[in-house]
């Protein structure tokens, strides 16, 4: 008898352990659950930030066109302006789609795609409300390696915040000068380049850049560039940022190049 009960309360402090060891991955898994959503949360925020601010943007010139009585030339502006702000809309909805679909199935739409495409899109909307400003933009793209293998949503995200960041680092610079670029590397990926001619990476968290909520910006949250690293990796890529070549700073990531992986797509 003594040995039987002393076996079954060995077996009842193992049920009591593995219990308590249960609750206790259950109370980290909703923990971790709840961390998720307010990242996603604040990644969805931003994000729709972005088309919603055009948005904005647009339906206020077009008001400012129409006050008074509006020439041809201004009727003509206007018109361009509400198609913006629907193409804008459209793109919001698109990318809360893509999050939803990202949640469900943990996947992306991978396609082939033009990069100088993806580029002036891009390029175009992150300028709006920046005309002002007299930057000078060039885009050097290379022609060999224009087709690549993206989520077109995505990349755009990543074209945006980087024009984005860079426009504002210029915000007080007397030279404002903004370059795009790629160039084609041996291992079957372009590098897209964007440079400014701001003051540079603060040395005190460029360690740290691409980390959530790590952000030099007196008003940012921190987690564009994080969200820019996600969706690069995610497309087996990598960002990186570095000095400019006399000032300002470059942010650099890779995407594969169409054909460059399972067989030629293009």
């Amino acid at each position: 008898k003594w040995v039987f009960t002393g076996f079954m309360h060995d077996i009842t402090q193992r049920q009591q352990a593995q219990l308590r060891l249960q609750d206790l991955q259950a109370e980290i898994a909703h923990v971790g659950r709840l961390s998720e959503m307010g990242t996603l949360a604040s990644a969805l925020a931003h994000e729709l930030n972005q088309p919603l601010t055009a948005i904005a943007s647009y339906c206020e010139g077009t008001s400012e066109l129409l006050a008074g009585r509006p020439e041809a030339a201004d009727l003509d502006s206007a018109r361009d302006a509400v198609r913006e702000a629907a193409a804008e809309a459209v793109r919001a909805g698109e990318i809360v789609r893509r999050m939803r679909n990202f949640m469900s199935h943990g996947q992306t739409e991978f396609r082939v795609e033009k990069l100088p495409q993806l580029v002036t899109e891009a390029n175009a909307l992150a300028l709006v409300g920046s005309r002002g400003h007299a930057i000078n933009v060039q885009v050097n793209l290379d022609r060999h390696s224009d087709r690549v293998l993206v989520d077109r949503v995505q990349i755009q995200q990543v074209l945006y915040n980087l024009i984005r960041n860079a426009i504002e680092a210029m915000g007080e610079s007397p030279v404002r000068s903004l370059t795009i670029a790629s160039a084609a590397d041996s291992a079957g990926f372009v590098t897209v380049s964007v440079e400014d001619s701001g003051p540079g990476i603060n040395e005190t968290i460029a360690p740290e850049l691409f980390q959530p909520f790590v952000t030099s910006k007196k008003s940012g949250m921190g987690i564009g560039l994080s969200i820019c690293r996600t969706i690069v990796e995610a497309h087996g890529g990598r960002i990186w940022s570095e000095p400019g070549r006399e000032a300002g700073a470059v942010f650099r990531f890779t995407l594969p190049i169409a054909g460059s992986i399972d067989g030629d797509l293009q």
